[in-house]
């Protein structure tokens, strides 16, 4: 209970007046029990003095010349009060006394009489005035008791005047008094601590307020005010505890704004974001991360995640690597790079590790494309460069001076120069298309006067090879925005494929088909086919499916590649379907002028 501050007030304010009242009313009883027994001291010597003054025989130098007179005196003459007794005691050997208020007690030694104390009288022996307050057994009572030497007119001590006074009603009235200081202070203890309850209330209520919004504001509540209900100390507290409120409410505001910004940007971002601390359990993971790891909802530790993938980026890795680096996964279909640093705890302390994978899946395939381009560059003119160096070495050592030998090297001679140039000029347009440096003049076509051209000029290269090449034209509107020398590259190139990889007697059939919003060209062959593996590499460069079939029949690896490019640029589509040793049928849709 004493724990509550509000007690504790009490506490303090109950002892004060406790002691307050306990000192006062010490001090008080004290003084008052004083001054009463003072008085009564007075009064004592006063009645002392009127006894002698009120009997002559009293005033004698000797008296035991007139016992009976001083006797009568005391016994008749004096008004005593009702709890006080008299003892004249003459100064003789014995200490007689020869006069008391009591009777009977007359000619007893003072030293036998039990209402008389001895201590008293023996301290008024030396001539001076002897008192004191005794409890008496007999009367069961407080005593006062006086011994008052008288001397005579040389000086001599002729007797005593002992008064015994019952002084119970000093000590009762100071009883009483103190009685009343108990109730009053039992009173005053009671209200104070009322009061102090009330008081303290004032004090320890807004404090508990504090606390219960505190408390709540702890719990994310920061909708808290405090009433101000005064000017004081606890009202500045207040004061300062809204002004508080209002700034963490702002502070939390910012910061819910910036976490929802975070998370939102976590969230949606392309690279994955993991973070762990220093023992390895995940702190975060955005979905991306998720994805790529393969996270599963028991997953929570770090190594136990990342050892599906790599066992190089174990956490004890990281370590040893001083929390910071570079590292490459590859997946099955996909490649990341892995960039980790540390991040701090609120001690500027590593608290552990964020790891961002950032997909370089097309990057490294574009490396390793350029990587295969240069070595197929470099294959593609090596070869009849080196069937020219060697040919023309021949012609030099000798050869010209056979003609046909001569004419057969300078016919291959000729054959790979036109390859060259063919392998240059192809490179040329597909170096403008990737840089965007090839102007096409779009403008409107008829695919039927385009194919009849292609046909045509093709015609005789399949009756070479007694290939049948049946055209088939759609008399309805077939009319596209194209470039004209792009469509006829396209349609020369992919033909010419079909006529090239088809074998003697074999048929190559062009149709010509005007749908609602494209225009399709099929170009269907009877050849060799391309096996399933392949079809998604026909369209990269020098990808051959029969790469000594190809160069034998002049090709360059480049002829579709550089159709789908003209293709792409002109929004339009090339699809491919075969089947080995059955044939290949390639589609072109092209987006349909309509008007």
């Amino acid at each position: 209970m004493f724990k509550s501050i509000r007690w504790r007030f009490v506490l303090i304010y109950f002892l004060l007046i406790f002691l307050a009242m306990t000192i006062v009313g010490f001090f008080i009883v004290t003084q008052f029990e004083k001054i009463q027994l003072d008085l009564n001291s007075k009064n004592i010597k006063a009645r002392v003095t009127s006894i002698y003054a009120s009997s002559s025989a009293m005033q004698q130098n000797d008296w035991i010349k007139d016992v009976e007179s001083i006797r009568r005196n005391v016994q008749n003459n004096i008004q005593l009060g009702y709890n006080e007794n008299v003892y004249i005691i003459l100064n003789d050997m014995n200490k007689t006394i020869i006069a008391s208020s009591i009777t009977g007690l007359e000619e007893y030694s003072a030293y036998n009489v039990e209402r008389i104390s001895s201590e008293i009288l023996t301290r008024s022996l030396n001539g001076t005035t002897a008192e004191t307050i005794l409890y008496s057994e007999l009367e069961d009572a407080q005593i006062s008791h006086v011994s008052y030497p008288v001397k005579n007119d040389d000086g001599d001590i002729k007797g005593y005047i002992y008064l015994t006074n019952d002084i119970s009603y000093i000590y009762a009235t100071v009883n009483q008094s103190k009685d009343m200081f108990t109730q009053a202070t039992v009173i005053a203890l009671f209200l104070t601590i009322v009061l102090g309850l009330i008081i303290s209330k004032s004090i320890t209520g807004p404090i508990k307020e504090l606390t219960i919004k505190t408390k709540q504001m702890s719990q994310g509540n920061f909708d808290q005010k405090v009433d101000i209900k005064s000017d004081d100390e606890i009202g500045h507290l207040g004061k300062m505890f809204n002004f508080l409120i209002d700034e963490l409410k702002m502070s939390m505001a910012r910061l819910t704004q910036e976490k929802s910004k975070m998370e939102t940007t976590f969230t949606y971002m392309a690279d994955g974001i993991l973070t762990v601390d220093k023992k390895g359990d995940i702190i975060h993971i955005n979905p991306v991360a998720k994805r790529i790891l393969a996270v599963k909802i028991k997953d929570i530790y770090y190594d136990q995640i990342i050892s599906r993938k790599t066992h190089d980026l174990y956490l004890d890795k990281i370590k040893e690597n001083n929390w910071n680096g570079t590292y490459v996964l590859e997946t099955e279909k996909e490649t990341y790079k892995v960039d980790y640093a540390p991040f701090m705890d609120g001690q500027n302390q590593i608290g552990g590790v964020i790891l961002v994978f950032k997909n370089i899946t097309e990057q490294f395939k574009m490396e390793k494309l350029q990587k295969e381009f240069v070595a197929n560059v470099s294959h593609e003119l090596k070869t009849p460069i080196t069937t020219i160096k060697s040919y023309t070495e021949t012609l030099l050592e000798g050869a010209l001076e056979e003609k046909d030998v001569a004419t057969d090297f300078l016919k291959v001679i000729n054959s790979e120069s036109d390859r060259m140039s063919r392998l240059v000029s192809d490179l040329l347009k597909l170096s403008r298309m990737d840089h965007e440096e090839t102007t096409w003049t779009k403008e409107k076509l008829s695919i039927n006067e385009i194919v009849k051209d292609t046909h045509t000029k093709l015609l005789l290269q399949a009756k070479n090879k007694n290939i049948s090449m049946p055209c088939s034209l759609d008399s309805r509107n077939s009319n596209v925005l194209f470039d004209k020398d792009g469509l006829e590259q396209i349609l020369l190139n992919i033909v010419g494929n079909a006529i090239k990889y088809t074998p003697e007697g074999g048929e190559v059939s062009i149709n010509v088909s005007a749908e609602t919003s494209n225009v399709i060209l099929t170009i269907k062959d009877s050849g060799i086919g391309i096996p399933k593996d392949d079809l998604n590499h026909v369209f990269e460069r020098f990808y051959r499916v029969d790469k000594a079939r190809t160069r034998q029949m002049g090709g360059t690896g480049l002829g579709l590649s550089i159709a789908d490019q003209i293709a792409r640029a002109h929004d339009s589509e090339i699809e491919i379907n075969s089947e080995l040793h059955v044939g290949t049928t390639v589609v072109i849709k092209i987006p349909k002028l309509l008007k």
